[in-house]
């Protein structure tokens, strides 16, 4: 997960009636999520839909704009009713992506590894655990067997990306101007407005070789 922060201008149309999914909300939630799910972090999203982050059964605000966030098709559905009490990705006291770490897997059929970096985690560290680990691996039904594909897939290409650059940068052969092209893609991938940016910054804090020659890399995050 990332960190965003929540726009202070609300919504007009969000005062004027209890419509949470209008034009203006979707578009300042899309602003503001870095046109990603706030929870598995896919852009380009075809299936957008508004997420309540307290859910309306359990009191949660239908048209309050601290409670609507940018969200898959996919994730909305796991994520429904039943997951509360969860960490904040809006709240500024949270660095959310050192909380919880995710590791991609070497085989596509694999689980996602998803787990809490604190010995002793909190309930909304680890019920967000749960929630990711779904959101990641989830195939209980044909359709979420096909999502989920989808999703790995996406991952997968980002994650070739991220590893032809470091074996560029690895390679003794390789030029300057070529190097630097290679530092300036896994720049853009630990970026919080890149496509599963989590990802990429665990794989690089768990690369000796780029956390030692390309330190600077971590200023960012």
């Amino acid at each position: 997960m990332f960190n965003v922060t929540r726009l202070a201008e609300v919504p007009e149309c969000l005062s004027r009636g209890n419509q949470y999914n209008h034009q203006q909300v979707v578009s300042s939630l899309k602003t503001m999520f870095f046109e990603k799910c706030y929870l598995c972090e896919r852009n380009d999203i075809q299936d957008v839909e508004v997420e309540h982050f307290n859910p309306q059964q359990a009191g949660g605000g239908r048209t309050d704009w601290n409670n609507l966030y940018y969200s898959c098709s996919r994730c909305n559905s796991l994520k429904s009713n039943t997951h509360t009490k969860l960490l904040d990705c809006t709240d500024a006291n949270i660095d959310i992506f050192r909380k919880i770490r995710l590791v991609m897997t070497v085989a596509p059929d694999d689980d996602v590894l998803v787990e809490a970096t604190d010995k002793n985690p909190c309930e909304q560290t680890q019920n967000t655990v749960r929630l990711l680990n779904e959101c990641y691996n989830s195939t209980n039904t044909a359709l979420r067997g096909v999502s989920r594909e989808a999703l790995i897939e996406q991952i997968y290409e980002y994650m070739i990306a991220f590893m032809n650059a470091r074996n560029l940068l690895k390679k003794p052969s390789t030029g300057r101007t070529i190097k630097q092209g290679a530092m300036e893609t896994i720049e853009a991938m630990l970026n919080v407005t890149h496509p599963f940016s989590a990802f990429w910054r665990w794989q690089y804090l768990h690369d000796s070789f780029l956390t030692e020659h390309y330190s600077n890399l971590e200023n960012g995050f």
